[in-house]
């Protein structure tokens, strides 16, 4: 069980409550927040996030190695699996799929802020 996110804020209920996620969606979210993170740049766990810097600006094939990178970062998680789908070389958006015990999400990451 996870507290939800919602554009980078904890999400709260009327009541005043965390918002609690479980399952894909909480599989999702926290591969989104790993495709977020450039590996190295989390204060407290070095490991954690996607490295990019692999990434070239002349990589012939940016959604397999994207895809690499992806499966490589999210590796430790339990239960999941992630494939790139599609890459945006323009806008620097990447579609992932998530797969947690068979159920299946879809997810846009936009990774401008990072490239």
């Amino acid at each position: 069980m996870d507290t939800r996110i919602i554009d980078g804020d904890i999400a709260v209920k009327a009541n005043g409550d965390y918002a609690y996620i479980s399952g894909l969606e909480e599989a999702v979210q926290q591969v989104r927040l790993i495709a977020l993170t450039a590996r190295g740049s989390f204060l407290y766990d070095r490991t954690l996030g996607v490295d990019y810097d692999a990434l070239g600006e002349d990589e012939t094939d940016p959604v397999g190695k994207l895809d690499m990178l992806i499966r490589e970062a999210t590796s430790g998680m339990i239960g999941v699996e992630t494939e790139a789908l599609s890459y945006d070389v323009q806008a620097h958006i990447m579609t992932v799929k998530v797969t947690y015990y068979g159920k299946t999400a879809v997810t846009e990451v936009n990774i401008s802020g990072i490239l």
